[in-house]
């Protein structure tokens, strides 16, 4: 309700500004600092639609203001939080494109990125860090890149994407030892080296003990769907016999043709259990996502970094 009659009374002003003080009796004026401090109310609030409509009146009332591409970035954040991805990595990229704060810039960049994780685009997530990666200079910077990199890549060993691993590993690697406690270097290393000598099944292993039915699946630790398809397959192969042996070579076919899409299945789905299996214990180990994002401070305008983790 209180944002409501601030909301009123911003209005007002605004629309009676013109009028003159024989008219209102006292002319009101709103400043930038009022215009700007209201929209950052309704930010801090998390009423991040009306906040980025605050943040637009001021843009238009007051385009000389020094907060003029903090209000730009406030929106994009706002867009970001309201989970508007596609939007919010539009507006990142027109503030990274017109490049006049640095600091801003480097926010701009790591939301950017975050919101292409967000809509599923792990390569266009890279670019954006990787591009920055070539501008920068300050090594706190080139760190944070690293680490957002090696976050992606383990992103990517949980989708089962080959080479993954050993590109996190080596973009931590690249890490200053300055910042090497910050990110937890040593944690992250050794979560990699799990993954890496985690218990592995051969997919051809199993397809080649999938010879005799259920033989895959049991190499595969699927106990139990290793005796139905035993049962199964073996069942149908027993009828198939019964039937030619008592001279009914038509329902043999018929059941031989039925057991040999149920035996090809056996072989098929014991090689993708392996592949099942081994995708399985990499999530055991990579279970946990953790972000550095950007934060920002409304209580005196700073940013800073934040560490985000997902379970």
């Amino acid at each position: 309700m209180k944002h409501w009659y601030s909301y009123l009374a911003v209005s007002l002003i605004i629309v009676f500004q013109p009028y003159s003080s024989s008219v209102l009796g006292k002319q009101l004026i709103i400043t930038s600092d009022m215009q700007y401090e209201y929209a950052l109310e309704l930010f801090e609030a998390e009423d991040y639609d009306t906040a980025i409509i605050e943040f637009k009146r001021f843009i238009h009332f007051f385009p000389e203001s020094e907060y003029l591409d903090q209000a730009e970035y406030n929106i994009a954040v706002c867009l970001f939080n309201k989970k508007n991805y596609h939007e919010a990595a539009r507006a990142f990229n027109e503030i990274i494109i017109k490049g006049q704060d640095n600091d801003i810039i480097e926010q701009a960049v790591f939301f950017q990125s975050r919101a292409f994780m967000q809509l599923g685009n792990r390569g266009y997530a890279q670019i954006v860090l990787q591009n920055y990666l070539k501008l920068v200079d300050d090594i706190n910077i080139k760190d944070k890149i690293y680490f957002n990199l090696a976050q992606i890549q383990l992103s990517n060993a949980r989708q089962f994407k080959h080479g993954s691993l050993a590109l996190a590993k080596k973009y931590l690697s690249k890490i200053s030892a300055f910042n090497a406690d910050k990110y937890r270097i040593d944690e992250y290393s050794d979560l990699i080296f799990k993954a890496e000598h985690a218990p592995r099944k051969n997919p051809k292993a199993a397809g080649f003990f999938a010879i005799i039915p259920g033989g895959g699946f049991l190499y595969c630790e699927r106990y139990h769907d290793a005796l139905i398809t035993f049962i199964l397959n073996t069942g149908l192969m027993w009828a198939a016999w019964e039937a030619w042996d008592d001279d009914n070579k038509a329902l043999a076919g018929v059941i031989g043709f039925v057991e040999t899409g149920f035996y090809t299945g056996n072989i098929y789905g014991s090689i993708t259990s392996a592949h099942k299996y081994n995708h399985a214990q990499t999530l055991k180990i990579l279970g946990r996502d953790v972000y550095i994002s950007p934060d920002f401070d409304p209580e005196d305008k700073a940013y800073g970094l934040s560490l985000n983790f997902k379970f």
